[in-house]
């Protein structure tokens, strides 16, 4: 599809035309050195998809969203609901960091990374091709069998990706047994990962671009957070206008730009909410150049500043106070990931209880512990309390070690001489120890009848 109106102001998506009707996008494969860079990059990306689950560090996943549990594996470190600081952190960091990679790299996520983008033009762009040809933009092609095979094929490898897309969250193995068994086992997931798949389908097969035009908000933020120092794909308006064959510009006006653009703008035309620095015009610019025998990169990464001073410059006071930002984060959580105890621990007294009178000179009250470790190694755990070494702390039940990435609850008697406690409440620092290793320290309060 092209878009030749002569016009300097669009108050409607590319792909809608006057009367509010969808203008469908047949966008060109397209060929060259910048998408044969992307496709090894989706390459990569996919092969992580598919891939990392099975990765295993000592025997746990590498990489495992286990959202049922409140259990995350990221990069082999085991994070749990009570590291949701940890978390925090890393969201925010990774919001401050797209913040600064867009004010100084534009859309550049949209056209190399996003699932969105990786999936549809790598995947199910490439299976149109495979069975429709590389048509031109403009050229509806022609409902036969191989479209209801293309979709069908669509629909295979939704149902596939799906599955993958699933094996982050419950693993290979749980994966792999859930095959094996009967349906009617897993009915209620089986309809879930099949209506999933269906939203897939739907998505690539027919929503498509318009995710990234009208769904999207990351587009609409371009216009916050980009600038004339932005680098992002431009076209050189100063070498390239006047356009036309017979014209002083280099640009012919070919339109071949537009005809493999997968959101169908013209980025002659400037820049776009639509446009997801894909690279696709470069590539096709630079070929029309090379038989024109002029130079290439009519439209390349660069900024307008870039192309009205001849030198692109991503200083600027935005980008330092950016920088900064992240590099706090950053520090804070390096700090909160160094300083991260091995267990974590939660003790509560017993419900309905307030202290008991062991014997007449001892008091005693009882906590219940839950205990979680965080880590891959086991621990032999003793319960002490450093401050206060006349306490006699007694395992009533549960177990003394607690393997890794396990959870145990434990009860525990706590009793002190009458004459070593002199109020009704005092607090202690209660320790969890590995010999003379301590894992965790947790506050209690004890109650005695003074």
């Amino acid at each position: 599809m092209g878009n030749n109106e002569e016009s300097t102001f669009r108050d409607r998506p590319i792909n809608i035309d006057k009367t509010g009707k969808r203008q469908w996008i047949y966008a060109r494969q397209p060929k060259g050195s910048w998408y044969t860079r992307r496709r090894f990059f989706a390459l990569f990306l996919l092969s992580v998809l598919a891939f990392a689950p099975f990765i295993s560090v000592d025997g746990h996943p590498f990489m495992l969203l286990d959202i049922a549990n409140r259990r995350f594996y990221i990069l082999g470190l085991s994070i749990y609901a009570q590291d949701t600081y940890i978390m925090a952190l890393v969201m925010a960091s990774v919001v401050v960091f797209v913040v600064l990679f867009t004010v100084v790299f534009g859309r550049l996520w949209c056209g190399w990374a996003c699932p969105q983008t990786v999936f549809l033009e790598m995947v199910y762009r490439r299976i149109e091709y495979l069975f429709e040809g590389n048509y031109r933009s403009g050229k509806k092609p022609a409902s036969t069998l191989r479209t209801i095979a293309k979709h069908m094929t669509y629909f295979v490898v939704t149902v596939i990706i799906a599955n993958l897309m699933l094996n982050w969250f419950i693993g290979p193995k749980a994966l792999f047994r859930i095959m094996a068994e009967p349906v009617s086992e897993h009915l209620v997931g089986f309809l879930f990962l099949i209506a999933i798949s269906g939203a897939y389908y739907f998505i690539y097969a027919f929503f498509r671009e318009q995710i990234c035009t009208m769904v999207c908000p990351y587009g609409r933020l371009q216009s916050v957070l980009t600038d004339s120092k932005t680098i992002m794909v431009t076209y050189d308006y100063k070498r390239g206008e006047p356009r036309g064959s017979k014209q002083s510009g280099q640009c012919i006006n070919c339109n071949r730009c537009v005809s493999v653009c997968p959101t169908g703008i013209d980025i002659k035309n400037g820049t776009q909410l639509e446009c997801t620095n894909c690279t696709a015009c470069i590539d096709e610019c630079n070929d029309v150049m090379k038989k024109l025998k002029r130079p290439p990169n009519l439209i390349r990464y660069t900024s307008v500043s870039g192309i009205e001073t001849g030198k692109n410059s991503i200083k600027s006071a935005r980008t330092y106070a950016y920088s900064a930002v992240l590099l706090v984060l950053l520090a804070i959580l390096s700090v909160v990931l160094i300083e991260r105890t091995p267990i974590d621990t939660t003790v509560l007294r017993v419900p309905g209880t307030m202290f008991q009178m062991a014997t007449a000179d001892t008091v005693s009250n009882m906590y219940r512990t839950k205990i979680i470790n965080k880590t891959h190694v086991g621990h032999h755990l003793q319960i002490r309390i450093p401050d206060a070494p006349f306490a006699n702390v007694e395992l009533i039940s549960g177990k003394e070690y607690i393997a890794g990435n396990e959870m145990i609850e434990t009860i525990i008697v706590i009793k002190i001489n009458k004459a070593d406690i002199k109020k009704k409440s005092t607090n202690f620092e209660i320790g969890f120890f590995d010999g003379n290793q301590l894992l965790r320290k947790s506050k209690i309060n004890f109650l005695a009848p003074h």
